[in-house]
Formats: C-alpha cells, structure tokens, sequence
C-alpha cells in the first residue's frame, strides 16, 4: 500500500536530485519572483519536507519545528542533494516499521489538523509536488526550464 506513496515520493525527489545537479551555486540565491523564496531556500526547505512533515505527523509542537529548522538548513547544493537522501531513507524506514493499525492511527498536528498516518503520508507527497511546481514555475522565469521526471 504505501509502496506505491513512496514510488510517487522517489520519483519527486529523484528529479529534485536532477535539478540540483544542473544548477550552480550562483544560481541558488536567485529569486526569480520578487517576495518568495529563492532557488536555494526553496530547494533547502523541500529537502526537509520528508522529515519535517514526519515529525509534524508525529505530534512535535511548534517550538519543536522551529527547533527543526533553526538546526537543519541545507545551504550548498551537495548539503541539499544529501538532505534529500537522508530525509526520504529516514521517511521510508519509519513508514515500513508501520503495521496495517499503525497507518490507521490518527495523530493531531500543533495546528489542529488530524490525519491517519496513511493520509499524513499522502499530505508529505502533495506537499513535495506542490513545491516541486512552484521551483519549475521559478526556473521558468529564469530560462532554466527543467523536464517532468515520468514515473517507470
């Protein structure tokens, strides 16, 4: 069941993965839409999302977050590339120690909203397609379009 969440997930960083490796660092503090985030800090954030969103799932408070990301913020594209890896490992090992029951469970986010694990996992894989779109709208602006990764 939740091996076909994951072929969605690997095929989202996998071109991530991509992405980083045709960009320089140069180009990480880019931000090619006036306000938001640039190239490197939406890359550095997205590298995260496997992990943070766990933890979210997992009841960690607000303060705890911030925590999270106070000490978790990939800078160079290398430290990104390896963010990325390490997080979707620690996701994946996590989720497979999960029985049936386990998936069921409903957790509760610091901000209300409660969610099986099954559903916080599918909420971990919009959340990377959602920025995923947001960073190809980004390198549009800048000439860099990318290709859509297709899942095998």
């Amino acid at each position: 069941m939740i091996e076909s969440v994951f072929k969605h997930i690997d095929a989202a960083i996998d071109s991530l993965l991509d992405i980083c490796d045709q960009l320089s660092e140069e180009e990480l503090a880019m931000t090619p839409i006036e306000g938001k985030r640039s190239l490197g800090e939406l890359l550095s954030h997205m590298s995260l999302i496997c992990r943070a969103d766990l933890y979210i799932s997992e009841g960690a408070s607000l303060a705890q977050m911030q925590s999270f990301y106070e000490t978790n913020s990939p800078r160079t594209i290398d430290e990104i590339k390896k963010a990325f890896l390490h997080n979707r490992k620690y996701l994946h090992l996590r989720y497979c120690r999960f029985t049936t029951e386990d998936l069921l469970k409903v957790t509760e986010s610091y901000w209300g909203a409660s969610y099986s694990r099954l559903e916080w996992l599918l909420e971990i894989m919009g959340h990377l397609y959602h920025h995923r779109g947001q960073l190809y709208t980004m390198l549009a602006l800048t000439g860099k379009e990318q290709k859509v990764a297709v899942l095998q």
